[in-house]
């Protein structure tokens, strides 16, 4: 009756293995954390003029590509690991 008891707490408390796979993971491909470690700097305080607002526009277009792409090879190296 003892051991019944401990293999229905065990099954039942999530103790026992369910099937799942715990291999390591790889590391994360340098290229990934130095892409997402980057940022654009911030505008220096006071008035901006229009050009310096068109020049942080196109900074920031410039980054976010990027970081789309960074995104991008995120997802395929997670999708790759997961299968």
């Amino acid at each position: 009756m003892l051991a019944v008891s401990a293999l229905v707490a065990l099954t039942v408390s999530g103790c026992a293995t369910s099937g799942v796979s715990l291999r390591p993971l790889p590391v994360l491909p340098t290229d990934l954390r130095v892409c997402f470690d980057s940022t654009v700097a911030e505008p220096k305080p006071g008035a901006m003029t229009k050009s310096d607002v068109f020049r942080l526009i196109a900074k920031l277009k410039v980054s976010e590509t990027e970081k789309v792409a960074c995104g991008k090879r995120l997802i395929a190296f997670y999708d790759n690991i997961s299968q």
